[in-house]
């Protein structure tokens, strides 16, 4: 998936035609609890950004296609944190358009919502496909 994931891999729930869903545990160990924040940890945002782009990626290769390349993040919405030892389930809803997809996802954990995100992906430039 992503070169160097931001947590550990990312187990499959669901992939169909244009929804995947991916659950992965966040381990209370990982060292990003060290410094954010201390005595109040929680997960940063970026990684809730990196697991949606992983289960893109998933979807993609699940269903045989060539990996798309990231080209805008439209929006992100932070409703509630990622605490350590959390499970972290995304859910996106992938939809072709202009060549490319556009991908609303939402992340959760076992208290409710956590994260809703809006990304756009455009096919992989020819030199970047193996």
């Amino acid at each position: 998936m992503s070169p160097s994931p931001l947590l550990a891999e990312e187990e499959p729930v669901r992939i169909e035609e244009f929804v995947v869903e991916t659950r992965q545990c966040v381990d209370p160990d990982h060292p990003v609890f060290a410094g954010h924040y201390p005595r109040f940890p929680l997960l940063p945002g970026v990684f809730l950004v990196d697991a949606v782009h992983r289960a893109v990626l998933r979807h993609a290769a699940e269903r045989g296609l060539a990996a798309p390349r990231l080209a805008e993040v439209g929006s992100v919405r932070f409703a509630a944190p990622v605490l350590p030892g959390d499970t972290l389930t995304v859910e996106c809803t992938v939809t072709a358009v202009d060549g490319g997809w556009a991908v609303r996802a939402g992340c959760r954990t076992g208290r409710g919502k956590t994260a809703t995100m809006r990304l756009r992906y455009a096919k992989p430039a020819d030199r970047e496909r193996g």
